[in-house]
């Protein structure tokens, strides 16, 4: 059944089959919270005032039930609903982006026992601008190497493979990260550095749960946020629906949803599939917000939790931050406590001081 609410004007997809046959019911609307009521009663029966009932909550057993209502796409003339814009953009995206190309190129090569530093270096050398950044953040205060290296193929070796990889990765996202977010409220770089905190926080727990899982964590880390880079444009042009679900107090996430039909997540787990990337990193980017819908997946804990505590250290998060929560099972699921999450967090934020400062 198609309901639309009468204040905000807003249409849904309520389910037959959880309609209360021969009931008068009602629920907050999902978008503007506003009451919505139904009277399900058919003329035939007697018009007799009942209380009004609340709708039923559906089975917690079942896990397409989570979600009550559809929203319904409010289009203007020529708009794609929430299907075909999302087709649209992956059909529109034709080829890896230059982070996680210059990722892959780096692992293709280290991956490769007959290849040698000089191989390596010469990879990174292509660009000179990340070259020069490579060089900037190797002298950091982070790698403990202030001054001591002045060649790329002096990086590649005193860093060794794991520590370059994650720096090649860590520097070559600055430009592709960089943007200004108008349609998520993002300043220039705020999505970079949310993203740097996340990684290296990664990193961090992975390195303390799961050691074989490090370059994954920072690289996933890294990208977890790319699917708003892909949306910002349509949030902006839709403007004044994200206002108004801004203001019942609504996350980014879930103004995704009701504004797009789809979040950034599953934008962002449909390229990384499309273009091949590893499917646990496919799923962690995916359920990086419910790392409990993602089978268990380590790397969707991890990334899910140090998003957490980056959004807590309010490193270029924006305004929706503080409604954001950790998964009740994160913690056991890591085995990790609070004074994990306290040491973690403040090793992020001095970290991330210490690598925009070599940056600046």
């Amino acid at each position: 059944m198609k309901v639309e609410c009468e204040n905000c004007a807003k249409s849904f997809e309520l389910p037959d089959d959880r309609l209360p046959a021969g009931k008068k019911i009602s629920f907050p609307c999902p978008a503007c919270k506003s009451k919505i009521t139904l009277d399900l009663r058919v003329p035939s029966e007697p018009v007799e005032e009942q209380p009004e009932q609340p709708a039923p909550a559906p089975p917690a057993a079942e896990k397409e039930d989570k979600v009550v209502f559809t929203p319904i796409a409010e289009k203007k003339s020529g708009e794609l609903d929430g299907t075909d814009l999302r087709r649209k953009i992956l059909t529109s995206v034709k080829d890896l982006p230059p982070m996680p190309k210059i990722i892959l190129k780096a692992r293709e090569i280290m991956a490769n026992p007959k290849s040698g530093f000089k191989e390596i270096a010469e990879v990174i050398e292509t660009d000179q601008a990340i070259a020069a950044k490579v060089l900037q953040v190797a002298n950091s205060a982070y790698y403990g190497l202030s001054g001591m290296v002045s060649s790329i193929h002096q990086a590649t070796v005193v860093l060794g493979h794991k520590t370059l990889e994650q720096l090649i990765a860590m520097v070559s996202a600055t430009s592709l990260l960089g943007s200004h977010l108008k349609g998520y409220r993002m300043g220039s770089g705020s999505l970079w550095q949310h993203s740097l905190a996340v990684a290296l926080c990664s990193r961090l727990i992975a390195k303390d749960r799961a050691p074989a899982m490090e370059n994954d964590a920072f690289s996933v880390g890294l990208i977890h946020d790319a699917g708003k880079l892909a949306l910002d444009k349509y949030l902006l042009e839709r403007k004044d629906q994200v206002d108004q679900a801004l203001k019942a107090g609504t996350t980014f996430l879930e103004v995704e949803r009701q504004v797009l039909g789809f979040d950034h997540t599953e934008l962002a787990s449909d390229l990384c599939t499309k273009w091949k990337l590893p499917e646990n990193h496919v799923s962690a980017m995916r359920y990086h917000h419910e790392p409990g819908e993602s089978d268990r997946n380590q790397l969707a804990y991890i990334v899910h939790t140090a998003n957490h505590i980056a959004l807590q250290c309010d490193i270029g998060s924006n305004t929706d931050a503080s409604l954001y929560e950790l998964a009740p099972d994160a913690l056991d699921f890591l085995a990790l406590d609070e004074e994990d999450l306290a040491k973690y967090k403040e090793a992020t934020i001095e970290a991330v001081g210490q690598i925009t400062q070599s940056m600046a």
